[in-house]
């Protein structure tokens, strides 16, 4: 498994109006990627951004996007 992370900050973000702390994440996957596992994803960097960075689980979205559920047929 490969994981890059880019972490970027300060960078304002406004989730409905409120701009308390919040947090964006994309995560792409080449497979791999159950409804449980993004479940676990999402627990776990929510923990960790609270007990970190005081952001609270709620102020934090997460987009995961799976390149084999698009039906991506490229053989790069």
């Amino acid at each position: 498994m490969l994981v890059m992370v880019i972490l970027k900050g300060p960078v304002a973000i406004s989730f409905n109006g409120n701009k308390e702390p919040a947090a964006y994440a994309e995560m792409v996957s080449m497979g791999g990627i159950t409804k449980q596992v993004k479940r676990d994803l999402i627990a776990t960097l929510g923990k960790i951004l609270e007990a970190k960075l005081s952001i609270p689980r709620a102020r934090f979205f997460l987009k995961v996007y799976d390149t084999t559920a698009a039906g991506n047929s490229s053989k790069l």
